[in-house]
């Protein structure tokens, strides 16, 4: 035999040993582990042989599989333009006053999204109108009568705003379950303003909720330290009722009020509170359950938002010149904006950062800030060691980057997949897969003979080419993901019986053994490749514009046809070369 039959004999045991090694996490995953304990990547780690590789490079079972929580979460656009649109009407008044344009009060409109701009002094609202459409391009006139001018946002405008605010929030939500460690995450669009998700081997549906549901609103709100004597007033003045645990602290020079029950601090506040002000709390995290509340602290902020996340570019925990953590925050250009002029006229006073009515924090405005780039300093250590220091600068960023939506999203639909039920579509799925291939090897092996046994050995290793591939590139296999497996099998042995039958003719031509298997390979070659190509460009298609189950048939498909190019094009020719011209044969079993 010539070299290059051994250099492709040797690739094919690399590549054999290499699937077979490969495959090593996805046996101890299905085979050894226990159902429970499937997606368990640390002890899969320490069951597997050390030589093996990383427990991350499993196949994934998606949700009709193996069980889990389906949860379909809405995105309430239509607050968000409402709050968006009022918003806008605040900037647009305070924009007009400090231009000396003249004197405007903006009214707004919610169900019609609509802006009422009134001016002081009719005579101005000609200069006034101009200046704001030409500033303020997301909004169009609707109507205009003296000194009262009515603004909307423009059709493109607002549609785009919908658009980005469902996406924006699939990506903040993939990000918060990705932060958490959840695996096979598939998170789609549903609809126009509904995102769908699917969390394979989860079983706790409120568990589910909490890690996503909380993804809230973030919004910047400034702590009202005009009476710092608030609470300790209230508290004297009306003690709480016995038994409610509310009790009187005190943090950074400010009377607080405390308690373990947070339902119970608001009730207690309730009608107690100036008006435009609101209470929100503060989680205290309990040393001990980290992720639990130990008690919850009060704010009395004002109930204008003047920023909200939907402004917010970036954030990220570092560490300052002086070894000590801290958030660097990044505004878009409007946010800039509105984030200099909210610290110029704040500084002095405290900023809390809200996210779903919690203040996660509330630092103190020491200057007016510009550039559109701030820095939360995260205050002295205290009690705490470094460690949980820095923990609390980077809970904080990430606090700021997942709650960066544009509108409230709220569980619409929660409900567990039975594991079961996924258990059983493995079954039937695996049993209808090696049925279907038992008998392609049976038919293979008594038609063509010696030619149809080593079709079948490169088919098996066709098959365990698909498995290690969809492993490597961390694929989820669902049903239809299995359809796609089965599908490509007989791709693969379509091609075979091609060859085969193409060497067939050349024989019955009076061909030589050797020539007979040389131009029955060549002569197939380009309508296999053919064929093959034409699979893989509407594969591709389906990869790039389907979602969900779409997408994993159309992975299981492209891994498929690749494996079975390399099979029936390298693997079996390789062979067949070594048994007709290697050992010099006269006749090919065919």
């Amino acid at each position: 035999m010539n070299r290059g039959w051994w250099w492709k004999f040797g690739l094919i045991v690399a590549v054999t040993l290499g699937t077979i090694w490969f495959l090593i996490p996805t046996y101890y995953s299905l085979v050894v582990m226990d159902r429970d304990q499937r997606n368990n990547l640390a002890l899969l780690e320490e069951r597997m042989p050390s030589w093996a590789p990383p427990a991350k490079y499993r196949l994934n079972l998606g949700l009709d599989l193996q069980g889990g929580i389906h949860m379909v979460m809405r995105v309430d656009t239509k607050t968000a333009l409402q709050k968006r649109t009022e918003r806008r009407g605040q900037q647009i008044a305070s924009y007009v006053n400090d231009k000396k344009l003249g004197e405007v009060t903006s009214d707004t409109d919610p169900e019609k999204l609509q802006l009422t701009l009134t001016a002081k002094d009719p005579a101005t609202m000609d200069a006034i109108e101009k200046e704001v459409l030409a500033t303020f391009t997301d909004f169009t006139r609707v109507s205009r009568s003296g000194g009262t001018l009515v603004l909307a946002p423009d059709e493109g405008q607002t549609n785009f705003f919908r658009e980005d605010a469902v996406n924006q929030a699939m990506l903040v939500i993939r990000r918060r379950i990705d932060k958490w460690g959840v695996a096979e995450v598939d998170v789609r669009k549903l609809g126009t303003d509904s995102i769908q998700i699917s969390l394979p081997g989860r079983s706790n549906p409120e568990q589910a909720k909490e890690l996503v549901g909380t993804t809230a609103q973030l919004e910047f709100r400034m702590v009202d330290d005009t009476n710092p004597q608030f609470f300790a007033q209230m508290f004297q003045q009306n003690p709480p009722p016995q038994g409610s645990n509310i009790t009187l602290t005190e943090e950074g020079g400010f009377p607080q009020l405390s308690s373990p029950s947070r339902e119970a601090l608001l009730e207690y506040v309730k009608g107690k509170v100036p008006d435009n002000r609101v209470v929100l709390t503060e989680c205290i995290a309990d040393p001990v359950r980290k992720n639990d509340c130990a008690a919850y602290r009060s704010y009395l902020v004002e109930e204008n938002v003047p920023l909200t996340g939907e402004s917010l570019a970036g954030a990220d925990a570092s560490l300052s010149q002086l070894n000590e953590p801290e958030v660097n925050l990044a505004f878009d250009p409007a946010g800039a904006r509105e984030f200099e002029k909210l610290t110029e006229a704040g500084v002095g006073r405290r900023m809390a950062i809200v996210l779903d009515d919690n203040v996660h924090t509330a630092p103190n405005i020491n200057e007016k800030i510009g550039g559109g780039r701030a820095r939360i300093t995260m205050g002295r250590m205290g009690a705490r060691t470094f460690e949980e220091w820095l923990g609390e600068a980077q809970t904080l960023a990430l606090v700021l980057k997942a709650g960066a939506l544009p509108a409230p999203v709220t569980v619409g639909e929660i409900r567990q997949v039975g594991a079961s039920l996924g258990d059983e579509l493995i079954k039937k799925g695996g049993m209808a897969a090696l049925l279907g291939m038992g008998l392609v090897l049976l038919f293979m092996a008594a038609y063509y003979k010696k030619s149809g046994i080593i079709a079948n050995l490169a088919l098996v290793l066709n098959g365990l080419l698909i498995l290690a591939g969809l492993a490597l590139f961390n694929a989820t296999l669902t049903l239809p993901g299995i359809a796609g497996f089965v599908l490509t099998l007989g791709v693969a042995v379509d091609a075979n019986v091609l060859i085969n039958e193409r060497i067939r003719e050349e024989l019955g031509h009076g061909k030589t053994a050797r020539a007979a298997v040389d131009q029955g390979y060549d002569r197939a070659f380009w309508t296999i490749f053919d064929s093959h190509v034409t699979a893989l460009i509407a594969a591709f298609i389906l990869f790039f514009t389907g979602t969900g189950p779409i997408r994993g048939f159309a992975t299981t498909l492209i891994i498929g046809l690749l494996a079975s190019l390399f099979t029936s094009i390298v693997v079996t020719r390789t062979f067949m070369t070594y048994f007709v011209h290697g050992r010099n044969a006269q006749t090919v079993s065919v």
